[in-house]
C-alpha cells in the first residue's frame, strides 16, 4: 500500500489493467446505441444509455491518471520505473537508500 487507504489501493490496482480502447469503445457504442434509440422513437431509453457515454469517460480519465502518475510503492520501484523522486519519502531517506544502492 502507498499513500492510499486500502480500499483505493485495491480498486487502482484491479481497474489498471482495464484497457483504455475498451472504454472508449464502450463510450463509443453508448452514443452509437443512444442515437440508434433515438430514431427508433424510444426517447426515455435514448437518454438513458446516452449518459452512459460521460461516466464511462471520466472513468476512463481515471483510469490513465492512475496508470500514468500512479506513486511507487518503495524506492525499489521507483528505480525501475522511471527513476524520478518518490514524494512520499524524504529527502534524506531517498538519498540514503541511493547511497546503499549497487553500482550498476
Amino acid at each position: 500500500m502507498k499513500n492510499e487507504d486500502l480500499a483505493t489501493t485495491r480498486v487502482e490496482e484491479a481497474t489498471r489493467h482495464i484497457p483504455s480502447i475498451g472504454l472508449l469503445g464502450f463510450a463509443v457504442g453508448s452514443v452509437v446505441a443512444s442515437a440508434t434509440l433515438m430514431a427508433l422513437g424510444r426517447k426515455q431509453a435514448a437518454l438513458f444509455v446516452g449518459q452512459w457515454a460521460p461516466t464511462v469517460l471520466a472513468f476512463a480519465v481515471y483510469n490513465k491518471i492512475v496508470k500514468t502518475f500512479s506513486a511507487p510503492y518503495d524506492e525499489d520501484q521507483r528505480l525501475k520505473h522511471g527513476d524520478n523522486a518518490s514524494f512520499i519519502k524524504s529527502a534524506e531517506e531517498v538519498r540514503r537508500q541511493e547511497s546503499l544502492r549497487p553500482l550498476s
